[in-house]
């Protein structure tokens, strides 16, 4: 090729001109291994995906055979089998070889692997990808009693409180695995908002109650906060001091009844009938159906009430005695939300305006029913109950750190910002009581 430049001119646009194609042959030599690093970013990721499913599946698997009564070693593979198929469906990516289970003992161990095909890393003849989970639990030797304390408030709505149903629905099937009936698993379950529905068979209201007071309508199973300190204690009713007093909210401007309508009358905001201790699961689970979301948020009142529905004394005396060392007794709580009393809200300490706690002030109303609730988590936590709380979807920092404060440690406060961590979260808290109730 003829070049009009000088002599050096040429001679440097030569070189030049071999420097480009060197560096073609640089940039298509290093674009192999640039090709696998990205690959193999991708298939790793792929694999884990797998692996974490994996391990959900086995988890499942192993618990429900933690849970079974049978000692028969068929129907123990049938339950490993039937629970790792549902928690792994065969259209999942990852082709999962058949779970292998050991018994030693009061151990089970249960192990799996699953291939994944690999994308990229193909190129290097790396086509697919083991990986593998394991799981160990311990039979069951220990009785527990849990009561599920779960916000039915307003700002629940549809969609969250579905969420929660899912979740609590993944929890049971961790507690109780294939059966229906447990006679060393007892569960309860205290809808709340700004009171707790105890049902209308309850028989420790004050003497002043009087039905009529509710007409057209009936009483429908709601109270007030006791006076003094006994809306933070499990002290039985010994006289009318000590009772309740039913929750009636009042006919007015906020509240103008009769007639009595779905948002309007003297039972409103009250949430469905707290479910004391059962054996059984499907009462849990109708329960659980059954709640829907309205009314304010009174945490406080809640928790205390899921306390007595453990506690061995009146009124629910369901619960083993505190220093029963068959069996665990754990609480857990779960809210959307802070403590709220605005001056319209009507709840277990009636309006802002009636004073109840000691102010007539929103903003120290809702700081007195923090303080309470922290008493109430405190006084739980003397009598040997663990406390599990699950913040959901919530903004506020001074919700979050009293809902820390009140698990019986930081490893048992769960902040769950999404459906899908909630359920996580209600799975891992199964799997830690399933683990309770077999290792002591």
């Amino acid at each position: 090729m003829h070049c009009a430049l000088s002599l050096p001119a040429c001679a440097l646009a030569g070189f030049f001109r071999d420097r480009q194609g060197a560096v073609a042959i640089i940039f298509a030599l290093a674009l192999i291994p640039l090709l696998l690093g990205a690959g193999a970013a991708i298939d790793l990721g792929r694999a884990y995906m797998v692996k974490s499913r994996l391990g959900y599946a086995i988890d499942a698997a192993a618990l429900a055979v933690g849970a079974a009564t049978t000692t028969d070693r068929a129907e123990l593979e049938e339950i490993m089998l039937a629970f790792f198929a549902a928690n792994y469906p065969a259209n999942e990516l990852g082709v999962p070889a058949t779970p292998v289970m050991e018994i030693n003992d009061s151990e089970v161990t249960i192990y799996a692997t699953a291939e994944v095909s690999t994308t990229l890393m193909s190129i290097a003849d790396v086509t697919t990808l083991t990986v593998s989970a394991e799981t160990l639990v311990i039979r069951e030797t220990k009785g527990l009693e849990v009561a599920l304390v779960l916000d039915n408030t307003g700002s629940m709505g549809t969609t969250k409180m579905n969420n929660l149903k899912d979740a609590a629905q993944i929890f049971l099937d961790i507690l109780y695995g294939r059966e229906e009936e447990n006679d060393l698993l007892k569960v309860a379950v205290v809808p709340f908002a700004g009171t707790v529905n105890v049902g209308t068979d309850f028989g420790f209201l004050k003497s002043t109650f009087d039905n009529d007071d509710w007409s057209p309508d009936d009483w429908r199973g709601c109270v007030m906060a006791r006076g003094g300190e006994r809306d933070r204690n499990d002290a039985a009713p010994i006289n009318n001091t000590t009772k309740w007093d039913g929750y009636l909210k009042p006919s007015d401007r906020n509240n103008n009844w009769p007639p009595v309508r779905s948002y309007k009358g003297p039972n409103l905001d009250c949430p469905v009938q707290l479910l004391p201790l059962t054996t059984t699961k499907s009462t849990v689970e109708d329960k659980i159906t059954e709640m829907s979301s309205a009314g304010i948020t009174h945490i406080n009142v809640g928790l205390v009430w899921g306390w007595r529905v453990l506690s061995p004394g009146e009124p629910f005396t369901g619960g083993v005695a505190y220093d029963d060392e068959d069996y665990n007794k754990a609480i857990v709580l779960m809210t959307d939300g802070e403590n709220t009393f605005s001056s319209s809200s009507f709840g277990a300490y009636g309006y802002l305006s009636d004073g109840n706690l000691g102010t007539t002030r929103s903003n120290t109303a809702e700081s007195r029913l923090d303080s309470r609730t922290t008493e109430v988590c405190d006084a739980i936590k003397a009598e040997g109950i663990l406390i599990y709380t699950i913040t959901f979807q919530v903004s506020s920092n001074s919700a979050r750190n009293l809902m820390r404060d009140c698990a019986t440690d930081t490893s048992k406060y769960f902040d769950s910002p999404n459906a899908a961590t909630l359920t996580q979260t209600f799975r891992a808290i199964g799997k830690e009581l399933s683990n309770l109730r077999i290792g002591g």
